[in-house]
Order: C-alpha cells, then sequence, then structure tokens
C-alpha cells in the first residue's frame, strides 16, 4: 500500500548535496598522492586541454579520446573521475555506473575521499535507473568508508521503508536499519553549515527540502510498522517543511485514516462496554456492586466522549490531507481519490456534491504562507 514504482525520485535530495559540492575530488587526490607524469608533450597538452574544459559533454568527449590515444597514462584515475562526473552532469546514469565499476576494479588502492566521490554518483545513478539492490550495495560501501556519508544517509532511509522484503522478521530488520539510517541523516543535516555560494533564503529552502526528506522516510516506517500516530506527526513536520509532495500528504491522509478507523471501532467497542455496563448495574442489588458499577459505567462514557470528538477530527485531517494530494497530482493521485471520496460520503450522507470546491479549496491553503 504504502510504495510506489518511482521510488527513484528520491535521488533528488542526495543530487542536491552533490550539487553543492564546490569542487571534483579528482583535484584533491591529485594533491594528495604522487604526482602523475606525463610521458609525452602530446600526452600532457591532451590532458591540460581535457583538464580545463567546461563543458560536460566535450569534457566527457576529450576523456575518451585521451585514453584511447594513451591507454598506459599514469593520468588514467583522474581522467575517469573527470568521466563519471561529466556523465553525471549530463544525466547519463548508465556511462557513470559503467565507468565507476571500471574505476574499481582498476583503482581499489584509491584514497577514500576518491572513492566516496566515485561511489556516491554511482549510488545516485543506480537509484536512478530503479536498481534497488546496487544502490543499497553502494550505500553500504559509502558508509564503510564513511558512518556520517550524508548522501548514503539520505538515499537507505528513504528506499529501505519502500522495497520490504515479504518475510515478516527480515522486514522488521530492513524497517528498523531504516529507522537507524534516518535519524543519523537527521543529525546530519541539522549539522549542515550554508556553503558561502547560495543565500540564507535558499539554504532554508534547500535544508527545509533535506529535514523533509528524512521525517517522510521516518513517517514510511512508523506507516509499515502500523504506528500511525507516529507517522501522522512525522508527515505533518515533512508537509509542513515542504508543501509541494503529493505522496508525503496522501501517507498522511492514510495515517490519519487509520487513526479514524481504530478511533471507530473503539467508540463501537465503547457502546457494547456501556450497553452490558447499564445491564450490570439495573441487575445489581448490592449497595457496593452498584456503586462500582455506576463508577465503571462513568468511566466508560467519559472515554466514549473522548472518542466521539476525536473521531471526527481524525476523519476530518484525513480528508483535508488527501485533498492536498488530489490537488497535487502526482503518483498518488488516484489511490488519494478513492480514499477521499470514499471518507467524503461517508461524511456527507453519500454524496459526493462539493468535492471539487474542497479540492479546490485545500490547494489554496498549500498556497498561503505559514501563520
Amino acid at each position: 500500500m504504502f510504495s510506489f514504482k518511482k521510488w527513484a525520485g528520491r535521488a533528488s535530495a542526495v543530487c542536491l548535496l552533490l550539487s553543492l559540492s564546490v569542487a571534483p575530488l579528482f583535484s584533491q587526490a591529485a594533491a594528495e598522492q604522487k604526482s602523475p607524469q606525463a610521458k609525452t608533450k602530446a600526452e600532457y597538452d591532451a590532458y591540460m586541454l581535457l583538464y580545463n574544459e567546461g563543458a560536460p559533454a566535450k569534457k566527457v568527449d576529450l576523456a575518451v579520446k585521451f585514453l584511447a590515444d594513451h591507454p598506459e597514462t599514469e593520468f588514467k584515475m583522474f581522467v575517469y573521475q573527470m568521466q563519471i562526473d561529466g556523465y553525471a552532469r549530463l544525466g547519463n546514469v548508465d556511462k557513470v555506473v559503467e565507468t565507476g565499476e571500471k574505476f574499481a576494479t582498476d583503482f581499489p588502492q584509491a584514497d577514500s575521499n576518491t572513492k566516496k566521490f566515485v561511489m556516491q554518483r554511482m549510488m545516485t545513478s543506480y537509484q536512478q535507473k530503479n536498481d534497488f539492490a546496487k544502490t543499497v550495495e553502494c550505500g553500504d560501501k559509502l558508509l564503510a568508508i564513511d558512518p556520517k556519508d550524508l548522501p548514503s544517509l539520505l538515499t537507505l532511509s528513504s528506499i529501505l521503508p519502500e522495497r520490504l522484503p515479504p518475510e515478516e522478521d527480515k522486514k522488521a530488520a530492513q524497517l528498523d536499519k531504516a529507522l537507524d539510517f534516518s535519524n543519523r541523516a537527521k543529525a546530519e543535516v541539522e549539522a549542515l553549515q550554508k556553503p558561502p555560494q547560495i543565500t540564507d533564503e535558499q539554504w532554508t529552502i534547500e535544508k527545509n527540502k533535506l529535514l523533509a526528506t528524512v521525517n517522510s522516510s521516518i513517517g514510511l516506517v512508523h506507516l509499515n510498522k502500523k504506528e500511525y500516530d507516529k507517522a501522522s506527526k512525522q508527515y505533518e513536520i515533512s508537509t509542513n517543511l515542504t508543501k509541494t509532495n503529493p505522496i508525503d500528504f496522501y501517507r498522511l491522509g492514510i495515517a490519519y485514516t487509520f487513526l479514524a478507523r481504530n478511533m471507530a471501532k473503539e467508540l463501537n467497542e465503547l457502546v457494547a462496554a456501556m450497553n452490558q455496563a447499564q445491564t450490570e448495574l439495573q441487575n445489581a442489588q448490592d449497595a457496593a456492586v452498584k456503586a462500582e458499577k455506576e463508577k465503571k459505567l462513568l468511566e466508560l462514557k467519559a472515554k466514549s466522549q473522548d472518542s466521539e470528538k476525536s473521531f471526527p477530527e481524525m476523519r476530518d485531517k484525513a480528508i483535508d490531507s488527501l485533498a492536498k494530494s488530489v490537488y497535487l497530482k502526482g503518483v498518488t493521485e488516484a489511490q488519494a481519490r478513492t480514499e477521499l471520496e470514499r471518507l467524503y460520503k461517508s461524511k456527507n450522507n453519500n454524496t459526493l456534491d462539493g468535492i471539487d470546491t474542497l479540492i479546490a479549496q485545500a490547494g489554496e491553503s498549500l498556497k498561503r504562507p505559514a501563520q
């Protein structure tokens, strides 16, 4: 119920972090390792032409030509990195992973920073290719290099709750792992410092996107665990931080729907218990027993009044969240509308009159600034 084929869209948070990188790591790696030497002036000139080229398409073409012309070059590791960076900027995910796999085979001795640079781009590309297993593999390798690597923490925390194994014990273990990654990612996001190249306003927007992603991941863990109260709180946070994600509004609506459903069930049970208590009270002869039954009946009535108040509140919150999801469209639109119509009809005498107005009003509320 809570998984969608387009889970690769969550790669946007990682792409954001990679786009904020100040420089490709091949320049840093070159400084840290033994300086490579060109064997000829032609090789040196070709490498400098490649290194200084700014256009990604031309850069990867120059890299391919350089490796063909100079197969024994000492610059191969750095050329691979320029290729990977160029392919990533062009969005050519197949070439990113192909070149990344060559890099891993040819340079197992590469330093940690260089491996991170390559592996992060491979992970993002595998995610965009919808290759779950390879994405997780890259994320695990990155965390083995650096347990605080934020791109891998964000990626794994978002995809692990989406692709759960059928076995209950494995499912529970994967959800616990996702929750751990989410909490670690949240701590790292909160500790981020603003890059100098963007404004304070831009940074607030981008940081909120990252925090929304983390809270959404935590919410999905709780939703899959059927911890609907915890899930709704996390999705309230994520949808307040960014008001444009229809999936988060849909899942918030589902969490509130289950909360309302559980309250309705509890209310029915309380009504049955009150009827039973009333009968027992009427049949009681002993004064002490009668007093005990009266006390129990009063307690049940108090609980019933709370449930009678809470049920419509949860139902209305579910309706509002689902209406916003429908308004925002996206992959959850049909599912959100189906659930919205069911709840709306249950509240409005089995009619859908006014539902389009409700959806429009929900959409307008998303455009208003937070109070």
